[in-house]
């Protein structure tokens, strides 16, 4: 049962909550893109209208498949794999993509598709490379789906925190695997700020920048304790992320917008040969976008 408290904050206090064109209940594509640990659940949990939108989510398959090994005498290459030991969480990588889960799976949910109401879709990816998305839209194109609807987040976490939120949660990734999603997609996101987005994507491209501090609960006044819906979720009052390119039009030349996402990324990314020469690449782009002193 709600409690009064709960009643009144979800009658009347206001959720922070990205909106793909304007909250539309059909028709929209995500691509949320984010290296491990970096916290796509929680934003998906938190910053988005998730009500709204079927999940793919790999470890979702991961950890089914590894429950029906467990329970059953089906697959019992993956009987008793844990998804603590990175070791294993390799193994049952392999094991999904060689029975090609993915593929099939995205076949049965765009086989009946009618373009009037075809179903909002949140594709949780890395972004280590560009097939994770170039791979994906020919399908979704040929499905019906609107160039302007298919968006791209990019759930950008320091990269620090992401090994500390990697060792909490169920899925343990391993640490050379943890490095390369990271540096993978920052450096796929690099090219989208230079302008070369993957063909056939023409909606929003967001950047959530998902560290501790940039995510403000609601607070009781009485506990001083943050304040969760009946379902146990925070209550956003806010968060940041920027918006740097909108729907259906083309990435504009606002200086300040690229600057500051420039300084999100020098801030989080980890440091490595990489990424330091990806910053480096045009030195006089870098003196343009990098926070200025004051």
């Amino acid at each position: 049962m709600l409690t009064f408290l709960q009643f009144l904050a979800e009658q009347y206090l206001e959720e922070k909550l990205i909106m793909y064109n304007q909250g539309k209940r059909y028709g929209q594509i995500v691509f949320l893109a984010g290296g491990a640990g970096s916290g796509k659940g929680f934003a998906i949990k938190h910053f988005m209208e998730k009500e709204k939108f079927k999940v793919r989510d790999v470890d979702a398959w991961k950890t089914a498949f590894i429950k029906l090994a467990d329970t059953t005498d089906k697959y019992p290459e993956i009987k008793g794999l844990s998804l603590k030991n990175p070791r294993d969480v390799m193994k049952i990588h392999k094991f999904v993509k060689d029975k090609g889960i993915k593929e099939k799976s995205l076949d049965l949910l765009l086989r009946d598709v009618n373009v009037k109401n075809a179903p909002n879709v949140i594709f949780d990816i890395t972004m280590k490379d560009a097939n994770d998305i170039g791979d994906v839209l020919p399908k979704l194109l040929e499905a019906g789906y609107d160039p302007k609807n298919i968006h791209l987040t990019w759930v950008l976490t320091n990269y620090y925190i992401a090994i500390e939120n990697n060792q909490k949660r169920e899925r343990t990734v391993a640490d050379d695997i943890m490095l390369l999603s990271h540096e993978g997609a920052a450096t796929s996101m690099y090219e989208v700020i230079k302008g070369k987005l993957p063909r056939g994507l023409n909606g929003s491209v967001r950047v959530i920048l998902n560290n501790r501090d940039n995510t403000i609960p609601y607070v009781d006044p009485d506990t001083k304790k943050p304040m969760k819906t009946s379902q146990g979720n925070l209550l956003v009052k806010d968060f940041t992320y920027l918006t740097f390119k909108k729907e259906g039009k083309s990435i504009g030349p606002e200086m300040d917008v690229k600057r500051q996402l420039l300084g999100w990324i020098a801030a989080n990314v980890p440091k490595t040969k990489l990424t330091r020469d990806m910053m480096g690449v045009d030195p006089e782009l870098l003196d343009n976008f990098m926070p200025k002193k004051t």
